[in-house]
């Protein structure tokens, strides 16, 4: 084998090998030009790939077919830092993962371990997993599409009223002598920025204390009541909160707009998608019949591992 297929070879067996359970990684230790897409000769163009359907056979195992379907679901459920690789080196490891699961599972079926309880019971639990994430996934769907995220976003904004903002600089200091003479020199005529820069202890003090714009429950309580108090232009404190003493000047006041719908779509699809999810499962609790056991272990069962041990 030339060094590049080898390089390359040995590249994948390593990557595929990081994506498989510990029990079956030596199975990635193989070299494997068997699922490797043979580049074509010099001049000739690349044959065109058939059409993927969900049961297009990419494997079969001792006559066993291993379906694309198969494949897929296995990517999907991978850790996402295997998602992100590259789809030509994902799937010949997926595909010999799905040969290498199969040649097991036959293998114990022939050891007579096909009717194990313990695998009847993971079946049904994927199988119950999966239609219980497609229903709600079609729950959700259907309360957050653009027309209900629009009719949601209309009765919001209907009860919205503009917010007052004020713009606001500060100068924080951690002792009240320091916070008055500061004050004093204000009052006497300095420049707010200048002092800030000089004597501020957060990170607002390199841009003259500015604190930019925001509502009043955005600051702690004595820091909000103080601005919002304030005259625009005249320098208020110094205040004390938690993180030290406070000099205020505040430099703007404006009323801010309503958000607009982009602005919100991800908060009212979040929104819409827990009402509607809460709200199917109470309606499904309603009209069912749910009795719960009387009887219960203790539970430290819940940890009871070897309870699951298969049949060997």
């Amino acid at each position: 084998m030339p060094i590049v297929r080898q390089r390359r070879a040995a590249a994948l067996a390593v990557a595929a090998a990081a994506l498989m359970p510990l029990g079956l990684a030596p199975a990635f230790a193989q070299d494997q030009s068997q699922t490797q897409t043979q580049a074509p000769a010099a001049g000739e163009a690349p044959a065109a790939a058939p059409e993927a359907t969900p049961d297009m056979v990419v494997a079969t195992v001792n006559g066993k077919p291993v379906t694309l379907a198969e494949v897929i679901i296995a990517r999907s459920s991978l850790p996402q830092q295997y998602q992100q690789l590259p789809d030509a080196q994902l799937m010949p490891a997926l595909i010999d993962q799905a040969v290498v699961q199969a040649l097991l599972a036959q293998q114990a079926e022939e050891a007579g371990r096909g009717d194990d309880p313990i695998a009847a019971i993971h079946a049904e639990i994927a199988r119950t997993s999966y239609l219980a994430e497609s229903e709600m996934g079609k729950v959700i769907a259907d309360a957050t599409t653009e027309e209900a995220l629009r009719a949601l976003y209309e009765e919001k904004a209907a009860e919205m009223e503009p917010t007052p903002e004020i713009r606001a600089s500060h100068i924080l200091v951690e002792d009240k002598a320091l916070a008055d003479e500061i004050k004093a020199e204000l009052d006497g005529g300095a420049d707010f920025a200048e002092l800030a820069q000089q004597h501020g202890t957060d990170g607002t003090k390199d841009r003259g204390g500015d604190l930019g714009w925001f509502d009043e429950g955005q600051m702690v309580p004595a820091f909000a009541e103080a601005a919002f108090g304030a005259e625009q232009g005249v320098v208020v404190g110094p205040v004390e909160t938690q993180f030290g003493w406070h000099l205020i000047l505040v430099t703007d006041q404006r009323e801010a707009p309503v958000p607009t719908f982009e602005e919100m779509r991800q908060e009212l699809a979040q929104e819409a998608a827990r009402t509607a999810a809460t709200q199917k499962v109470e309606e499904l609790r309603a009209g069912a019949e749910i009795e719960m056991s009387d009887e219960l272990p203790d539970p430290s069962a819940i940890r009871r591992d070897d309870l699951l041990a298969p049949n060997r």
